[in-house]
């Protein structure tokens, strides 16, 4: 089996001998949160919560954005998933009127506060903790219902980074969390590789691609059959608007069934690398070198460059 390709060169906090002491208090200076304990927590459970983090003008501003694709959604090229099948917001005779099962792909590219979001000052600077790099964006989705995903871990399937275990997530609400609107679950601790394991989606191959031979709800039952066998429950987030919650690349997690089909989920999902780690089709720079995209905290998010001709929002311009 390739685990390997995880456990080859992985960030150091995922070592059994990390020193997160050490590591804090060689510091030059700190942030302005308790890094010693965030540190400590991912390298536990593998998730970290920022409570009041995330700023509320760019959450006004991203929602504000989204009800402008709703209503001129012609006018824009951005892939949006509807119920499993991939399309472009160009392509819709209408908007779908139940959101149930749309997602929106990528619209950091699009959308100055979507791409605001990714790069939160305690997200990013945390992450570059992690990574002992800086980080940088490779992909975001958008949600505005509970995904009811089946438990997963997200490698197999965001791949694109140079380094396979610099990978981390964060995930934001746009909106109070309700526990019978499909909150997102997680099992702490699960992320470490003794506990999750390593699936074989098919000749030892620890990713899905063209190849496998095993399929993402084979994946599921393996997964939760662990989470079974070690007694690992899940906890729920319901957080509120503002807070962020972070996860490892390696964590089981889930969408939780949606009791109430009334109630809206929406919120914000950001995968990150490592800037080293990020594959050169995801950097895009203008004719003088100068990069694209939105850049603060510490932290890299490229408009790809196959999107230079796609209009993007107003906000972009902001």
């Amino acid at each position: 089996m390739q685990s390997n390709l995880w456990t080859s060169s992985m960030p150091w906090i995922d070592y059994p001998d990390a020193d997160v002491e050490g590591y804090v208090a060689a510091l030059p200076r700190l942030p302005p949160y308790d890094l010693r304990e965030k540190l400590t927590q991912w390298k536990q459970n593998g998730v970290v919560i920022f409570e009041g983090a995330v700023s509320e003008a760019d959450i006004v501003g991203y929602l504000a954005d989204i009800d402008l694709l709703k209503r001129d959604f012609s006018n824009y090229e951005i892939e949006i998933e509807v119920r499993g099948k991939q399309l472009s917001s160009k392509d819709l005779e209408a908007f779908p009127e139940d959101l149930t099962g749309v997602k929106l792909n990528h619209m950091h590219c699009f959308s100055k506060h979507a791409a605001r979001l990714s790069l939160t000052p305690h997200v990013v600077d945390f992450l570059s903790h992690v990574f002992r790099e800086p980080a940088a964006v490779c992909q975001s989705l958008t949600f505005w219902r509970g995904s009811e995903q089946p438990i997963h871990i997200d490698y197999p399937y965001v791949r694109q980074q140079q380094t396979l275990s610099y990978l981390a997530a964060s995930w934001i609400p746009l909106e109070d969390v309700h526990p019978d609107s499909g909150p997102l679950g997680y099992y702490p601790g699960a992320h470490k590789i003794d506990k999750s394991g390593f699936f074989d989606w098919g000749n030892g191959s620890i990713i899905q691609d063209e190849s496998s031979t095993r399929s993402p709800i084979e994946f599921a039952h393996y997964l939760k059959s662990r989470m079974s066998e070690l007694g690992i429950k899940r906890q729920d987030f319901c957080p509120k608007r503002g807070d962020v919650l972070l996860w490892h690349g390696n964590l089981p997690h889930e969408g939780t069934a949606v009791k109430d089909r009334t109630r809206t989920r929406k919120s914000l999902v950001t995968h990150y690398t490592s800037e080293p780690a990020l594959p050169d089709w995801m950097r895009n720079h203008d004719s003088a070198g100068k990069p694209i995209g939105v850049f603060a905290n510490g932290g890299y998010c490229y408009r790809w460059r196959w999107f230079d001709n796609a209009p993007a929002f107003p906000s972009w311009q902001t």
